[in-house]
C-alpha cells in the first residue's frame, strides 16, 4: 500500500463507525466490542446499549481506553477473545462488534466464538482486513489509492487529520483472502452478507436466527 504523507493520514475504521452503528438496534440490553483499541466505538455503543463489553489483547489500549473519560455502563478487558476463561457474558449479547480484529486471531475460530456470542435475533457486525490475492483485489487500489489521498486532503484542509486511535495499536498483515473469509462466513455464518469496501476493507454482517428476548 502507498503511503501518504504523514499530514495527510486519516482514520479508515473511525471510517465505519457509522456504518457499525447503523446496524445496531436503537436500544439494546448488552453489546460486545471485540478489539477495542483505545475504545472510541465502544463509547459509541454505551449510547445504544444498557451495558457493553469491550475487550482487546493488548494492555497498552486497555490502559489508554479505561483511563479517558467513560460512560459508566462500559466494562474494559484485557484479553483474548478466544480465551475460555474470558468473563464474557453467558447470555451473550444483542450486538457483537469487531473492527480490523478478526484477522489478529485463527479465522474460523474467531469467527465460530463470535457467533456462539450473539443472542438469538442478534447482530453480529464485522469490519475486517484480507489478503489481497485477485486482479479484482488489485485493481481496487485504482479507485481506493486516489479515493484515500483525496479523503487525506479533505481531512488535512480542515484539521480533522491524522490517527488518534491507532496510536499504539498492535498491526499484524491479513492472511486470509476474501474468498478464504467467503467460504468461513457460508459455513459458520449461514446468510451473512459479505462485501468488499474501500480502503482496504470488507464488512460482514449478520443477524442471528431467531427472535430478540
Amino acid at each position: 500500500m502507498i503511503q501518504l504523507p504523514k499530514a495527510l493520514w486519516w482514520d479508515h475504521n473511525a471510517h465505519y463507525h457509522p456504518w457499525l452503528l447503523r446496524q445496531v438496534p436503537r436500544r439494546i440490553a448488552r453489546a460486545l466490542d471485540v478489539g477495542c483499541g483505545n475504545g472510541a466505538f465502544a463509547r459509541q455503543l454505551a449510547g445504544r446499549a444498557e451495558h457493553v463489553d469491550a475487550v482487546d489483547v493488548s494492555a497498552e489500549m486497555i490502559e489508554r481506553a479505561s483511563s479517558a473519560p467513560n460512560p459508566t455502563n462500559v466494562r474494559w478487558l484485557c484479553a483474548d477473545l478466544l480465551d475460555p476463561e474470558l468473563p464474557l457474558d453467558p447470555e451473550g449479547y444483542d450486538a457483537v462488534t469487531a473492527i480490523s480484529s478478526v484477522h489478529h486471531m485463527p479465522l474460523r475460530p474467531a469467527l465460530t466464538k463470535l457467533a456462539e456470542l450473539v443472542r438469538p435475533g442478534g447482530t453480529l457486525a464485522v469490519v475486517g482486513h484480507y489478503r489481497k490475492e485477485t486482479a479484482v483485489d488489485f485493481a481496487m487500489d485504482a479507485v481506493t489509492l486516489p479515493a484515500n489521498a483525496a479523503v487525506g486532503a479533505y481531512k488535512a484542509a480542515r484539521g480533522r487529520a491524522g490517527k488518534p486511535n491507532n496510536e499504539g495499536m498492535p498491526i499484524k498483515d491479513p492472511m486470509d483472502t476474501l474468498a478464504e473469509i467467503r467460504a468461513a462466513a457460508e459455513d459458520i455464518l449461514p446468510g451473512a452478507a459479505l462485501q468488499r469496501r474501500l480502503f482496504w476493507r470488507h464488512t460482514l454482517l449478520w443477524r442471528k436466527p431467531g427472535a430478540r428476548p
